[in-house]
Formats: structure tokens, sequence, C-alpha cells
């Protein structure tokens, strides 16, 4: 066992304080089936330890990048540690990357050595033939692939490791930025930004009380889910769950029984949706109404959703709405909102318990600068926390980081308490055709406020005027096309009445497909890819925009 060291600026330090506190108590559970393989602390630092010394013994030196590709496990975390004691560089890798993107990044990182986890079989095929030469591979155990070497063959019990002592200036990841535009890019954190964003944000968080509860279901490769998830249960102590698949997301929540619960504004959407589709609105509001109905129907949702152990709820990664931010109140579940990107470790700001503001991303976490631009609104923040940089991208760097400042690319606005909204991407203001700017965000944000609209993005660079398209829900695609325009053209006008006379929407389109990763329109971490979609779209859609309908349907 290596030894506990003294400094408490590298995440290992938390690590080795709870294996030898309690060695014996639970810190991952993997579901399989119907079973699950639990992991404690000491197992999973003697696996760590023969997984780093197998690696030293195969040659790859500390600061050598070192990719996991494989969707979340308990492997994928037992690998991590084992980087973290072996000084090696994390590259974490979207289980549904392309091989395209895969094989960029591996080669811009200059990944040596990549785990090869838990993925769907589509998933591998598609990326199995862009890993580059120079890479060696192993599965990780359990999930052995033909044509690749197994965990058996890769692992060595009888390997001696010997751990370098962790410095808080090591590098210790480079996460590449799902984006939704262009080439990933590699933002490098070291053990002191990581632990630094996990200690600022751990009393809003909760993560400073004993017997936390993790459930681990948004890709680990990003770094909300690696923060709150990963960091959150190593600093506190915690234990993490896993899902094992879409259909068991429910029975593996109400399993695991979380603490902390964090999601995506589309996964309380689709949430919210099959809620409804099951207790349509009219029938929810009666049952709301009567007071003893009311308390049995609130928990029966929160424990038919696994929440209701819950202490905190969050909502991060893209704005959420406040309508539905309400909704969620009304039956008994509080989603607190919290703001920040890879490139801060996620850690700017959250809602407090005490005050809960829907709407605002809260108030700021302590021991930092964070202003906002008066000419862009944009939000520029200084603090300890922040990347390194990017990745072999100087001028882009240079770009970002500013005398200290990260310039985050979002716009914002605080209000007299001090709570952030946020109000827009600087990147995401185009100009119509006529050379007007339009901020997409705001207008978006009234359709997303209905349960009707699944998704919606406001386009028209190539037009006049803009135009929104919309994906409707499942409970939007119950009701009749009549009503279904009848609320659609209510939402425009109210945005029209409101709206400068060049920000006007000439009109909505409900279009068929749904954006999702799949077909390349969502990013892996569910945010909408707004090239991609106008890409898709504008020229397609012209005929349609030319007629005369305020809705039209494609």
């Amino acid at each position: 066992m290596m030894e506990l060291s003294p400094n408490s600026n590298t995440l290992l330090f938390y690590f080795l304080k709870w294996e030898n506190e309690k060695p014996n108590e639970p810190f991952l559970k993997q579901p399989f089936g119907d079973s699950y393989t639990i992991y404690s602390w000491a197992d999973v630092g003697r696996l760590s330890r023969q997984i780093a010394a197998s690696l030293q013994q195969k040659g790859f030196q500390k600061g050598d990048r070192i990719a996991i590709y494989s969707a979340n496990c308990a492997q994928w975390i037992i690998c991590d540690i084992a980087l973290l004691m072996g000084g090696y560089i994390s590259v974490p890798l979207y289980a549904n990357v392309s091989g395209e993107s895969l094989h960029a990044i591996l080669t811009h990182s200059e990944s040596k050595f990549m785990f090869i986890g838990k993925l769907k079989p589509e998933d591998w095929k598609q990326v199995k033939d862009y890993i580059p030469t120079g890479v060696t591979t192993t599965t990780m155990d359990g999930y052995d692939r033909n044509g690749i070497s197994s965990w058996q063959q890769f692992l060595d019990p009888n390997a001696n490791f010997k751990g370098p002592e962790p410095s808080p200036e090591d590098r210790v990841t480079f996460i590449y930025t799902s984006g939704t535009t262009g080439m990933p890019k590699g933002v490098i954190h070291s053990n002191k930004s990581l632990v630094s964003a996990i200690k600022v944000a751990a009393p809003m968080a909760m993560l400073n009380q004993p017997g936390n509860r993790f459930v681990s279901y948004l890709p680990l490769s990003h770094a909300a889910e690696r923060g709150l998830v990963e960091g959150g249960s190593i600093y506190s102590g915690g234990t993490i769950g896993f899902v094992e698949s879409l259909e068991s997301f429910v029975k593996n929540i109400q399993n695991i029984q979380p603490t902390h619960f964090f999601g995506v504004p589309r996964i309380w959407e689709k949430i919210q949706g099959n809620i409804l589709e099951k207790l349509p609105q009219k029938k929810l509001n009666i049952l709301l109404s009567l007071p003893i109905v009311s308390s049995y129907i609130k928990y029966k949702i929160r424990k038919s959703l696994g929440l209701n152990k819950a202490k905190i709820i969050l909502s991060g990664a893209a704005p959420l709405s406040r309508e539905i931010i309400l909704w969620y109140q009304s039956i008994g579940i509080t989603i607190r909102e919290a703001y920040g990107m890879s490139e801060n470790y996620n850690v700017l700001s959250m809602n407090p318990p005490e005050d809960i503001r829907p709407g605002t991303v809260g108030i700021l976490y302590p021991d930092q600068e964070v202003k906002i631009l008066p000419k862009t609104q944009e939000i520029i923040q200084k603090c300890d926390w922040l990347m390194e940089g990017y990745y072999k991208e100087k001028e882009l760097t240079e770009k970002t980081i500013r005398d200290g400042w990260l310039y985050t690319g979002d716009m914002g606005k605080f209000d007299a308490d001090g709570y952030l909204t946020i109000i827009g991407r600087v990147k995401d203001i185009f100009k119509t055709s006529k050379g007007e700017y339009i901020t997409p965000a705001p207008i978006e944000q009234q359709f997303n406020n209905l349960v009707e609209i699944d998704q919606a993005c406001v386009v028209g660079s190539k037009y006049t005027q803009p135009f929104v398209l919309v994906v409707l829900s499942g409970v939007g695609r119950k009701k009749s096309k009549q009503l279904m325009e009848r609320l659609l053209l209510n939402v425009m006008e109210q945005i029209n009445q409101k709206g400068s006379r060049y920000q006007k929407l000439k009109k909505v389109i409900v279009v068929k497909e749904e954006w999702t990763t799949e077909n390349e329109l969502l990013t892996p971490s569910l945010k909408m890819k707004r090239n991609a979609l106008t890409e898709k779209y504008e020229d397609t859609l012209r005929l349609l925009y030319e007629n005369p309908e305020k809705i039209s349907w494609e």
C-alpha cells in the first residue's frame, strides 16, 4: 500500500485516506443483470496498483498519455485511479465518439496506450479500424474483444509497483471537450486545479457529509460528471453505483438510492415527458390539488425515479428552463442549477440549498473573481482551478485565458442579490442576410418551456428573418396538429410582440427527426450542434420558409 501523501492538493491523497480509514467499505457497485459486483476501497487500491505496475513493467513512464475508451463502469474508475498512482495523464474518450474523432484525439494527445471497456457493439464497430498503429491497447476486465489483447494478458499481479510522489502541479488529465463546433480541444488540468475545484464546491454540493452515494450514468469523459461523481466520491469517501443500460436505468438508480443526482436538461426533459405520458397534466393537477393525495403522489414519483433519498439534485451543462424547474418543484423534486465548463472543471456558481431561484445558475462559489464585460455581456473568471490551457493550442489558449482571466464565451447578468443568469453564448449570435444580429438562446428557451416541445433551435443566417425549428415531445405528438399549431403560434406571437423588429420570427417549422448523438446533431454531452443543424436544415427548408403559413411541418 502506498503511504498517505502529506499533500492534500492531489486527488490521490483522498483515495489513500479512505483506503486507509475504511478499506472494507464499498466504494464501487457495478450491476450485471440482477446482481452487483461490489468493490471495496481496498479492492480498488489493490487492482489499481496492479494496473499501474503492469504499465510500468511495459515501459510507460510518468507523464505518458493513457486513453480510457469506455462507457461508465467500475473498471473506468479503477483504471483512472491507477493512472493517478502512476503519474500518467488520462485521456478519457466518449463511448460514442466517431472513428475520425477517436483517431484525431489519440494522435493529437500522443496517447501511447488505451484501455477499451464497456461499449455498444455498434460503437466499437465504427471505431475499431481508426486506432492509430502506435497505440497499444487492452480490454478492461470483463469486456473482452476479438483482436484486442485481453485483461489477463495485460495484467501482471506479481509486478512490483513503485509509485512516484504526486505533485499538485502534475498534469493529470487532458479533457477533450465534446465541442458544438470543430475539433475537440484538449483541456489540461493538474492535481491542483482538480482538487481546488472540488474543495471550493464541496460545501454547496454537500460533499462534506458522511454516507454520500452517487450514481454514474452521464459520460465520465465530461468534466461535470467526473468532478462531481468521481471526484466528489473520492473526496468525501462516498459510494458510486453505475447504470448498466438504458433499460435498467430506473432499476439501477432505485438500487443505488443516490444522495447526489446530476442530470443535464435533456435528461430532465425526457423524464418529464415520460411522467406526463403516463399521467397527463390535467389529471396530475387534480391529484396535486388534494392535500393527502398530493403528498402520496409526490412520494411515489420520487420513489419510482429512485430519488426519495436524494439530498441534492443538480442540473448543469446547459440552461434548464425556469418552467421545468417549477414543474419539478410541483411534484416534490427540487432541482438546483449549477454552472461551469471543462475549462474551470465546471465550478463557477450554484444555487444554494437555502434559497433556490429557478431560472438562475445561483451564486458564485467563494475564492474567485467573476465579471460581466459591459459590451458583450461575456462572463469572465479568475480562480485557482482554471485549466493550464489547451494542449498544443497556444494561440487558442491565449485567446481564452488573458491576464489570468478565463473568457467563458457565455453571456450572463447578475441580479441585485448576486444570482447569475445565463442569457446565451457569444458564438451562437448570428447575423441574418440583412446583417442584423440574433441572440437565439432566449427565444429557444420560450419554446422549450412547453412540455409539448422536446427541442428548439433558432436559425436563419441565410435569410432576412430568423425562424425556429422544433421537435415535438411524446406529449406533443399525442396532441392534434391544430392544437399544436395554436400553441406554437401563441409562443411565436408573444416573442414577436416583445422583440425588436429584426428579431421577430418569420415562422415555426416542426421537423420530423429527433436530434440525437447518433445522427450527430447533439454533442456527447447532449448539447445542440448549432452549425450542424444550420447546415442540415437551412437550405432544405427554403420552400417551407417561403410559404405564407406561420407554422409549417417538414
